[in-house]
């Protein structure tokens, strides 16, 4: 069921809810689009966290790491990651493999 806009609080409303709102309220005024916040750094604790945010397997995730595809860090027996790392070095390696085809 679609709750109509005049019904829900402020907070409720979507981004582009609001947004379509400001516009029909103040049609002749430019808006700036919203800006890009970078991805969160959530830290990721262990091969199986790894594992578990990647959604592959623990031996996957295990070469990953030994391939040094992204940063990771080590307290004492302890491995972590960064989510932002990750997802960048993934990018990374995807771009160079990609480039070398």
């Amino acid at each position: 069921m679609i709750i109509p806009i005049d019904n829900r609080p402020l907070f409720q409303l979507t981004v582009s809810e609001f947004n379509n709102l400001l516009k029909s309220v103040l049609p002749n005024e430019t808006f700036a689009e919203p800006i890009k916040t970078p991805q969160d750094k959530v830290r990721i604790n262990g091969i199986r966290g790894l594992a578990a945010f990647l959604d592959i397997s623990i031996p996957t995730a295990q070469k990953l790491k030994n391939q040094k595809k992204f940063p990771f860090y080590e307290s004492g027996n302890k491995v972590y990651f960064f989510s932002n790392e990750v997802n960048e070095g993934l990018r990374v390696n995807a771009k160079e493999k990609g480039n070398r085809r």
